[in-house]
């Protein structure tokens, strides 16, 4: 069956000389794996630069359910971004929270609030000027709500307290996880956070996620990300 979908790249490996397996996060259809042939060629229809972390796409697939690699007809780019491949903070950041919903987005089956959440996220990335050493520390808070795995102890701080991944804390990450707390996504620049305590806010934040979700505490990019705002 032939569908049209909004979908978010969350990974690529190459295949064979010239093709691509490549996985997507769906709105119709949540995660899929579609192959992709000749990328690599010169003919190829698909640009290599559609298949970077987070690429935002539109997709026509020849979808059948329960196949285990799906096959792609058609795609375009709707929304170019402008500064993500070229601003090396913005691109580290990318890089992270795409190897993130690679790990925690498992399911083959559309939650169109998530996708919306994500699409528009990305979007707010490419396009925001200030404030972007804090955007996947905003992030990750708000995704863990479509998760289901938001701490309900992060509503009344003292009460996290008593968390044992966030506790031994000093005063000032205490703050700043309250004013994040607080913060949208759209507004990262109206925290103010010393470059150490947001190391140590990412690793809790990780090391939580880690608590309920598989493969967290192996995040490849998690120390790419920690030397980009050092």
């Amino acid at each position: 069956m032939l569908n049209k979908t909004q979908a978010i790249v969350l990974h690529h490996i190459r295949y064979g000389d010239s093709s691509l397996i490549v996985t997507l996060y769906t709105e119709r259809h949540g995660r899929l794996t579609c192959m992709v042939s000749g990328v690599h060629s010169k003919r190829s229809k698909f640009p290599p630069t559609y298949f970077q972390p987070l690429t935002l796409l539109e997709a026509e697939i020849y979808y059948k359910q329960n196949r285990e690699m799906q096959r792609l007809k058609e795609l375009a780019c709707p929304f170019h971004y402008t500064t993500i491949p070229f601003i090396i903070t913005k691109s580290s950041i990318a890089l992270f929270l795409a190897e993130v919903l690679y790990i925690t987005l498992r399911e083959e089956e559309a939650n169109p609030a998530l996708f919306s959440f994500l699409f528009h996220s990305f979007q707010l990335l490419d396009t925001k000027e200030e404030g972007i050493s804090n955007f996947h520390l905003l992030f990750l808070l708000n995704f863990s709500k479509y998760l289901g795995i938001f701490p309900a102890e992060l509503a009344h701080i003292q009460g996290a307290r008593e968390l044992s991944v966030f506790s031994h804390m000093p005063e000032e990450a205490w703050q700043a996880l309250v004013d994040l707390t607080s913060t949208s996504l759209a507004a990262p620049e109206k925290i103010f956070i010393s470059q150490k305590t947001r190391t140590l806010l990412l690793e809790r934040l990780v090391r939580y996620f880690a608590l309920h979700i598989d493969g967290m505490d192996r995040l490849k990019s998690l120390q790419v990300l920690k030397e980009i705002f050092n």
